[in-house]
């Protein structure tokens, strides 16, 4: 398993796109450009790849000066509960440490809260139901 950045242009790409898109949003009915908002042509995009497979994907974006946001984490099905989430989410908080982040936040579904623990992330505030897919999640946040 290696850990590959992704370009817009890569095919890999395409496929983490495909992928966010039927975890995410498929099930609701959302049409696919609702996965293209302010924040996806300027960040940063990693790969877990197998044999040139993707099998998980998430996305740093700087949000406002050393404030940085994680989002749009998915792990193929038959992949998760193997660490790869983990792995992911580790080299992009390192990659937001090594461009000078003060904070870094993410919305976590209530299920995954314990993995973004075990990460230094801390919750913040109340969890809340994101309107677009109407799956609750909760604000974390690591400051550095």
């Amino acid at each position: 398993m290696e850990h590959i950045y992704l370009e817009r242009t890569d095919e890999l790409y395409q496929d983490a796109l495909n992928l966010r898109y039927d975890l995410f949003f498929r099930t609701p009915g959302l049409p696919r450009k609702i996965m293209f908002d302010e924040l996806e042509s300027s960040s940063f995009h990693i790969a877990a790849v197998d044999n040139n497979s993707l099998c998980a994907y998430d996305r740093l974006s700087e949000e406002s000066p050393r404030i940085f946001k994680i989002s749009q984490m998915v792990v193929l099905p038959n992949m998760q509960g193997q660490g790869l989430g983990t792995r992911v989410l580790t080299k992009l908080t390192h990659e937001a440490l090594a461009k000078g982040a003060d904070e870094i936040y993410l919305n976590a579904r209530l299920h995954a809260v314990s993995m973004y623990e075990k990460l230094g992330f801390k919750t913040s505030g109340q969890s809340y139901v994101a309107n677009s897919t109407g799956v609750p999640h909760i604000k974390m946040i690591r400051r550095v």
